[in-house]
């Protein structure tokens, strides 16, 4: 098997639910020894929440836990003992990278904050991603990503003028901070191969996701025009929306932006002088009659045959779409992956290609301290006798 581009790299990862554990996925599966930390006493809390294979919930059968946390190692210590840093101190000086996202303050309560890491390790990188950054009036303040999208002005932009903001995905700061985060990590890395000195990388998962609404910050500096919603108006497009189609909540997406394309569309459904007719009479009219046409046709039939005349259009896919669709079944982006209480799964593969190191997603997400054993004795060096005596004394679970 090809070594991953971050084969070597030793990573200790204390994240939680989403904006963390999808930073550090992208390590675990490209190479990267990850170890994940938890406990029983508190798991990581997106384990709590479905959807749950067959239905059933389970502290390991979270679907987006699995998606979240693929070729990761899983141990339990209860960080609140007195000597849990037993186990994590070695695991420190083991570390290359220690992840974490919890509320500033966390880390420097257990005596692992950044200036504690880098006695210990001080060659060590280390990533703190929060809400709202680890200083300021609000850092103290509890929040997940819905807020943050909140706070970054996503949910104002977004919806229909006349109507309450949308909600375009209830986490979104988590979905976004991720590839910032790990950019981040990868600078810091490449700063100690030519210094030997670690880093601390500090994230705001706002400040991150501020970064998507630029064009309307400049807007307002430069022209004062605030942000509005919108709808799924587009700016100088003769025609954009979604357009039901035949079956049952099926649509299918067009963008007509160049005279060409215009006339090719109504060509295609064989109606210039009613299209021209709708256009005059405004947008509302225009989709209106569009979505006439579009109502007895197949979505996928119809996006080919736009592509056909050279209309930009895409099939409103759902979920089971997805996951039988070709294209993506051509580039291997789902990767099945055996878990031993959900069985096999289709995991998200990552959404970029290395042509001479692969990435691999190796083994399925881990069981909650699953492999306990396997890295105090495998990496840390620990006896059974150790283990066995952390057991009693209530450290490992």
């Amino acid at each position: 098997m090809t070594k991953g581009i971050f084969d070597g790299l030793k990573v200790v990862d204390f994240t939680w639910a989403a904006a963390g554990p999808i930073a550090t996925k992208q390590l675990a599966d490209n190479g990267a020894t990850v170890v994940k930390v938890e406990s029983f006493r508190h798991p990581d809390s997106i384990r709590l929440g479905g959807p749950f294979t067959e239905e059933k919930p389970g502290i390991n059968r979270s679907g987006f836990f699995a998606d979240f946390n693929s070729s990761k190692l899983g141990i339990g210590v209860d960080m609140s003992h007195d000597d849990a840093l037993k186990i994590i101190r070695p695991l420190i000086e083991w570390a290359d990278v220690v992840a974490e996202s919890f509320r500033p303050g966390v880390m420097k309560k257990w005596g692992l904050d950044y200036d504690s890491l880098r006695e210990i390790n001080p060659r060590i990188v280390m990533l703190s991603s929060s809400l709202y950054g680890s200083d300021g009036p609000w850092s103290r303040h509890p929040g997940y990503g819905a807020q943050g999208a909140a706070l970054a002005g996503i949910q104002h932009m977004t919806g229909w003028p006349d109507m309450p903001p949308a909600v375009p995905k209830g986490a979104y700061s988590d979905s976004v901070s991720p590839r910032y985060a790990l950019s981040a990590i990868l600078a810091a890395l490449i700063h100690r191969e030519r210094t030997g000195r670690g880093q601390h990388v500090e994230l705001s998962q706002i400040e991150s996701t501020i970064q998507l609404v630029a064009p309307q910050l400049l807007a307002l500096q430069v022209a004062g025009i605030e942000g509005e919603r919108a709808g799924n108006i587009k700016p100088g497009a003769i025609l954009h929306g979604v357009f039901p189609c035949a079956g049952a909540e099926r649509w299918i997406v067009l963008e007509v932006e160049s005279e060409t394309q215009w006339i090719a569309l109504s060509t295609l459904f064989d109606d210039t002088a009613g299209f021209s007719q709708a256009r005059a009479a405004g947008r509302e009219a225009l989709e209106a009659h569009v979505g006439r046409h579009t109502a007895d046709r197949d979505a996928s039939e119809l996006m080919r045959a736009c592509w056909e005349v050279g209309v930009p259009a895409g099939v409103a896919y759902r979920g089971s779409d997805l996951l039988d669709d070709p294209i993506l079944e051509a580039r291997n982006h789902f990767r099945p992956l055996s878990h031993a209480e959900m069985g096999t799964l289709k995991y998200n593969g990552p959404a970029y290609r290395f042509s001479r190191n692969p990435s691999q997603l190796r083994f399925a997400a881990p069981r909650l301290g699953e492999h306990t054993d396997q890295v105090l004795r495998e990496i840390l060096g620990f006896t059974p006798e150790d283990l066995d005596g952390f057991r009693a004394a209530g450290v490992l679970q």
